[in-house]
């Protein structure tokens, strides 16, 4: 283990500091960032109602949501019935990425504060 890895972790953590570093990465790429931003403050959303409040075509969002769902930040749930909507799959965030997603928003508006500050 690096001496910065054995700073920062310890044999309660569940992830080695690579892990983590990627986790981070997944979320800094402009268009995961700004639908995690979205679940965070929608909650569950359709990949169509994702790309309407982005701008993007839902087809060109699967990229993305496949990958935060790899890494584990983005949970697909499916209905068994539709919804009033007709919607049968819809993403959430998982507590991982809410959390994460919470401290990428805190660092922003703690900046932000510090500007407006200055």
């Amino acid at each position: 283990m690096s001496v910065l890895a054995a700073d920062l972790l310890d044999d309660s953590n569940i992830l080695g500091l690579r892990e983590y570093l990627e986790l981070f990465e997944e979320i800094a790429e402009p268009t995961r960032f700004a639908m995690c931003y979205m679940l965070q403050t929608n909650g569950t959303m359709s990949a169509s109602e994702l790309g309407d409040a982005l701008g993007r075509t839902e087809n060109g969002l699967h990229y993305h949501l496949d990958r935060l769902q790899d890494a584990g930040l983005v949970e697909n749930r499916k209905r068994s019935k539709p919804n009033a909507d007709g919607l049968y799959s819809y993403y959430e965030l998982s507590g991982l990425g809410s959390d994460l997603t919470d401290a990428a928003i805190d660092f922003i508006q703690q900046e932000k504060r510090a500007l407006d500050e200055y």
